[in-house]
């Protein structure tokens, strides 16, 4: 009997693109505190919610990139040359826009900090396999370790794909890949500098950012991606409905309960919760999109999150002087933090929108052209 998700045409999902906005808006909230130095005032009762977003906002991008590359893979299963077409569209998808970012940040570090990346630093940076390496995990373009994990997704994605054919075998790969990133959590904290991988300044870095502390998150997707076409979009309406309302209570109730910090370095860590947690999200918003979250002008900034996010800590950075004028004539620190926000966001939306024409989608057509001429 033919896959489900392979009798029906290609088309976008709604929902993972607006699930991608609000997670770059989220990862916003939190670094436009953080990246100033000191740090912009917030009120004590929002902290925890605000701060938190950046580590839970890439958890909801790992997420969504397992579920959506599952979907994209079956969708275009009857292609010819379909793993080559694969990397081709993933390189041109991500690398255009990094080595612009690359360049941009190459001459600010140097015309304004004086430090000058080295052609090697540069190299290993433009390979996209820079989280191999524990001395650049982090990327020098701010934030891009996300490009450098999941760079390395995309190189075993298709073997994944390929093997992991059902629910039953994606759980199985969860479990398998929590007893990886335990393993390799206590390989770097304990034999990481013993054996020479790294030295000891880098162990919080490559135990932060490495690949396999966060492939859990990514096999949540391909869990979901799994229990939602398998079975549940099998469902009638109502029924999907109802699911979808459990677990978008579900994923507010637990998220609540991370919130805490009661639970998160419980068992399996925040990331791992984190992954277990967005997934319920992602799940519910698939069964029941809800059209205030899920409508055209969210999806359509979904596909400009890219952009937002290479460009975001670039835009708060250079725009301190701005957060501080307007904190200063602010009467307290939460009208002073929401005007900041709307600031950075307006600045950010117009790069990103310029961005995502002319940078993103030349890319991608680049790619579909390589891949229609060959």
């Amino acid at each position: 009997m033919p896959n489900h998700s392979t009798t029906t045409p290609y088309v976008r999902l709604g929902f993972l693109d607006a699930l991608r906005f609000f997670a770059i808006i989220y990862v916003i909230i939190s670094h436009l505190i953080l990246i100033p130095q000191p740090n912009l005032a917030i009120p004590e009762w929002i902290a925890p919610f605000l701060i938190n977003g950046g580590d839970a906002g890439v958890s909801l991008f790992f997420v969504l990139s397992g579920f959506s590359l599952s979907y994209t893979m079956d969708k275009r299963a009857k292609e010819k040359r379909l793993l080559h077409n694969f990397y081709i569209r993933r390189f041109f998808r991500i690398a255009p826009l990094f080595y612009l970012l690359m360049a941009i940040y190459w001459i600010r570090d140097a015309a304004v900090f004086g430090v000058f990346h080295s052609l090697s630093e540069v190299l290993i940076n433009a390979s996209l396999l820079f989280n191999l390496v524990p001395s650049c995990i982090t990327g020098f373009v701010w934030a891009s370790w996300t490009v450098g994990v999941i760079a390395l997704l995309y190189l075993i994605f298709p073997t994944i794909h390929k093997h992991i054919r059902n629910l039953h075998g994606a759980l199985a790969l969860f479990v398998i890949s929590v007893l990886t990133a335990w393993g390799w959590s206590y390989f770097i904290k304990n034999y990481g500098v013993a054996v020479g991988y790294l030295n000891a300044d880098d162990i919080g870095f490559v135990w932060g950012f490495g690949f396999l502390q966060h492939l859990p998150v990514f096999v949540c997707g391909i869990v979901i991606y799994r229990l939602f076409f398998d079975y549940l979009i099998k469902t009638t309406r109502e029924s999907r409905q109802h699911y979808g309302m459990i677990s978008i209570l579900a994923f507010l109730l637990f998220y609540g309960i991370l919130l805490t910090e009661s639970m998160q370095n419980l068992l399996w860590g925040r990331t791992i919760l984190h992954g277990i947690c967005f997934s319920l999200l992602v799940l519910g918003l698939a069964l029941s999109p809800f059209r205030f979250l899920v409508n055209a002008k969210t999806a359509y900034l979904g596909k400009i999150s890219y952009s937002m996010y290479l460009f975001h800590p670039l835009i708060i950075f250079t725009a301190i002087p701005v957060y501080r004028l307007l904190y200063a004539s602010m009467s307290s620190s939460l009208p002073g933090y929401l005007s900041s926000l709307l600031v950075t966001l307006i600045l950010l939306m117009i790069i990103s929108l310029i961005s995502y024409r002319w940078i993103e989608r030349t890319g991608m057509a680049l790619g579909e052209k390589l891949i229609s001429n060959e």
